[in-house]
């Protein structure tokens, strides 16, 4: 049976003009990943993808010791911006579950994740760990976009507090995004509004957003201030989800009610 090629992301803007026949250097670290990790050699096919969500094959034509010189099979397949968009606020949790929760959030199609540093978050960033808990995250994200094949990359947003994180949300609510915080104690399910988004992209909006606390729960006077930026708290289920699966559940459930999934 044929194999799926090997995927390998492109940070820049390098295939935004690239046309079949064009030769590509990679290199950098996923260059060196391929090279020296991998071991792809002269012959062998990669599928490349950048940030926007351009995708296309291309031929090794030589093997460098940390880069691989490429030449494009076809014209980059265009960037197509998903609509509504789907973001995923996800609380900082111990144990590496809020790294879970974001891998399998960018497998199901997530668009843009924000890392949270609620109340009680166990887990709290700050100084260094600011920088590195970002990196960590992009590099989660950046894996899981190479193991699914998907298009598109992920924007991991700098990590907010629960009063940068409100101020967003009324920001957003302000341009229509639909804002969604996971409660275990509301009565309103998420399918309740399986109407209401169904053919969401025709109805113009463009953006729903899955609010995920963390493993304590979300503290009640942040949910009020969730709420009064215009978020919704709705029940995804009977059962109480860890921090991992509940944001990336919500995800499945929305996809399949906007039409991502046929």
């Amino acid at each position: 049976m044929p194999t799926t090629p090997p995927g390998f992301l492109i940070l820049d803007e390098a295939l935004a003009a690239a046309r079949r026949g064009d030769p590509l250097l990679l290199s950098g670290e996923e260059g060196r990943h391929a090279a020296k990790v991998a071991r792809i050699g002269a012959g062998e096919q990669v599928l490349l993808t950048d940030a926007p969500g351009r995708q296309v094959l291309a031929e090794v034509t030589a093997a460098r010791k940390e880069a691989l010189e490429l030449r494009l099979l076809a014209d980059p397949a265009p960037a197509v911006q998903r609509l509504p968009r789907l973001t995923l606020v996800q609380a900082l949790a111990t144990g590496g579950r809020d790294e879970q929760a974001i891998e399998s959030a960018t497998e199901l199609g997530v668009d843009r994740v924000v890392p949270w540093i609620a109340q009680r978050s166990v887990s709290v960033w700050r100084g260094e760990k600011l920088v590195k808990g970002r990196a960590r995250w992009r590099g989660t994200v950046r894996a899981a976009v190479k193991q699914c094949r998907r298009p598109g990359i992920p924007a991991v947003d700098a990590p907010l507090t629960t009063k940068q994180l409100v101020a967003d949300l009324r920001e957003r609510a302000a341009d229509g995004a639909l804002a969604l915080v996971l409660h275990e104690q509301e009565s309103v399910g998420l399918l309740s509004l399986a109407e209401q988004l169904r053919g969401a992209s025709a109805a113009g909006l463009e953006e729903i957003i899955v609010v995920v606390g963390p493993e304590g729960g979300i503290d009640p006077a942040e949910l009020a201030a969730l709420r009064d930026a215009g978020a919704r708290s709705v029940l995804l289920g009977p059962e109480v989800l860890r921090s991992s699966t509940a944001g990336p559940a919500a995800l499945a459930v929305l996809s399949a009610l906007i039409g991502r999934w046929g």
